[in-house]
């Protein structure tokens, strides 16, 4: 049931968080997000480990997304702290996403070349959707930026299942249960 629940906010903090840019609340998904948060420091087994690991995907989401935007390949709709940086929106799915590592995605820690195959499909997939939907334009070659987002969330993705897999048996060795095998 944990994991049910744990796809059910990634979605609505996603579907929130698209939404709100398109209609000029960004916050909408910020928001959401802290419902998710709330909800997985209640219910998670391994939400201290998780909580570090959003803070390390928010900082890969960072200085991934601003790079996007910095070699003229994209801009970002919404509100920004920081002109020709990542909004904070952005971020948030990161952390959105990194809350899934060790729930609804567990499955794919011990499956981790298949999770980088799928991450550099559904990655643009994602972005492209987002695109579609009004939250971000491209500015620069759509070839160079998808294929920049895929091979990013190749490498990024399994790294994250790795680190989630090491700092949930890290902090919590009693109550961590990889979904497959040892991590």
């Amino acid at each position: 049931m944990l994991i049910f629940f744990n796809l059910f906010f990634f979605k609505a903090v996603w579907a929130a968080s698209l939404a709100g840019v398109v209609f000029g609340y960004e916050w909408s998904g910020l928001v959401m997000l802290t419902f998710f948060v709330a909800w997985h420091a209640r219910k998670s087994p391994t939400a201290r480990a998780d909580f570090l690991l959003a803070a390390i995907a928010m900082s890969i989401g960072l200085v991934l997304d601003t790079l996007y935007i910095r070699a003229g390949l994209i801009v970002y709709e919404g509100s920004t702290l920081w002109h020709s940086f990542a909004p904070l929106w952005i971020l948030g799915l990161w952390v959105n996403f990194a809350l899934t590592m060790n729930g609804c995605l567990g499955w794919l820690q011990q499956r981790r070349m298949l999770a980088g195959l799928l991450a550099a499909i559904c990655g643009p997939a994602s972005y492209y959707g987002g695109i579609a939907l009004g939250t971000a334009r491209v500015t620069g070659d759509p070839a160079i930026l998808f294929i920049a987002i895929g091979l990013a969330w190749a490498v990024a993705v399994p790294l994250l299942l790795t680190m989630s897999a090491h700092l949930a048996l890290t902090f919590h060795p009693e109550q961590y249960k990889p979904q497959h095998g040892t991590a």
